[in-house]
């Protein structure tokens, strides 16, 4: 293969494809990537089996073909270049780049080795703005289950579809996020999918900056998913699992509820929780007289008071939580005044915008301590 390109467009989309790749494999070719040259185009390709990306540019082509390259020595290289053109040449064995007056030869694997692409069956598919997707996945994904002891089905986010509407989920048992929103073009009937997280962080990374993103689901039992946007993919193996009634975390009501300030509220928070230091973060909240008291204490560190004003609904309230966790779902919430809502001080309380983005609905459901 041989072919002349922008230095710009293959360090974009090598760089977006070394972040795929698994650098702790054992298995050599999954440690590169895959540049395939055909009319005019230069396919990019890396996977580590679960999650596959590809991206491809415009350039020209002089003889058609395929090699593949360490993903992050390439990467690295290209990021150290100048814009301008370069001459790229493979072989089975070797890659070798001219750019302007140097010339370098990279170890190459034979591209027949590389896994191919999934060629499966096509199911449901459904298109959604991009800017909802993007704005979906970061609105829900950090609540999803970081620890692989807690099982794959925690470390998934569940994109739940009926009709013309998405909803996705995430959560690590001990809080919940939920967001809802409109399809551009919807599926028949409903369907349920758990996409691994960090490849929906790879989809909104790589696709949010497009119009629309397209997903199909693949395969004779729906078992992956493929994102689509321009000239960019990813295909995701979907997690094999039951996912948790999440409807069961949420309360059927409640009983109290106050309206805060949301940046008055964090910045309480995280001073609170300064002074708090231990491994829960424990603040306890004290809702009166239309007022909130924050406090925190520590044999070490010493004591944290902080008074805010509330419009507060029904009966008082003192009630703990992680300080952290809670100062990541308002992080997450970009209107001026949050809503609690409280059940009692050992029940769920749910968090949510006064004023949600227009056509999304978000809910983040935190478990209380012990006090």
């Amino acid at each position: 293969m041989k072919f002349t390109c922008n230095t710009k467009d293959i360090s974009g989309a090598v760089g977006a494809a070394s972040k795929v790749v698994n650098a702790h494999t054992t298995v050599p070719i999954l440690s590169n990537v895959l540049l395939s040259a055909d009319e005019g185009k230069i396919s990019v390709r890396a996977t580590d089996l679960e999650v596959t990306l590809e991206h491809a540019f415009k350039a020209e082509v002089s003889e058609s073909g395929s090699v593949t390259v360490p993903a992050k020595l390439f990467s690295s290289y290209l990021g150290n270049l100048q814009a301008g053109l370069m001459e790229l040449t493979g072989t089975p064995t070797r890659a070798s780049v001219k750019y302007e007056r140097s010339s370098y030869d990279f170890h190459a694997l034979p591209a027949e080795e590389y896994p191919p692409l999934p060629t499966a069956q096509k199911g449901q598919n459904f298109r959604i703005s991009a800017k909802k997707f993007r704005d979906g996945v970061n609105a829900a994904i950090f609540a999803a289950s970081s620890e692989e002891a807690r099982g794959a089905v925690l470390m998934g986010t569940l994109l739940e579809l009926e009709g013309d509407s998405i909803t996705m989920v995430a959560t690590d048992g001990y809080r919940l996020a939920k967001y809802q929103t409109t399809l551009e073009s919807g599926i028949s009937g409903s369907e349920k999918y758990i996409v691994p997280s960090r490849a929906l962080i790879e989809a909104a990374r790589n696709l949010g900056g497009a119009e629309f993103v397209d997903v199909t689901a693949l395969g004779t039992q729906s078992n992956q998913l493929m994102f689509a946007a321009g000239d960019a993919s990813i295909t995701v193996r979907l997690v094999d699992g039951q996912y948790p009634n999440y409807g069961q975390v949420i309360p059927a009501k409640f009983d109290r509820s106050m309206t805060v300030s949301t940046p008055s509220l964090i910045a309480a928070l995280r001073r609170a929780e300064l002074v708090a230091g231990d491994r829960a973060s424990m603040v306890k909240l004290a809702v009166s007289n239309q007022t909130l008291i924050v406090t925190a204490s520590s044999d070490v560190s010493g004591n944290a008071y902080e008074e805010l004003e509330v419009e507060q609904q029904g009966e008082d309230l003192t009630i703990a939580f992680n300080a952290r966790y809670l100062v990541e779902i308002l992080n997450h919430i970009e209107s001026a005044q949050t809503v609690m809502e409280f059940l009692g001080p050992l029940s769920p309380a749910a968090i949510k915008p006064v004023e949600p983005a227009e056509g999304a609905q978000q809910l983040y459901v935190l478990m209380p301590l012990r006090q």
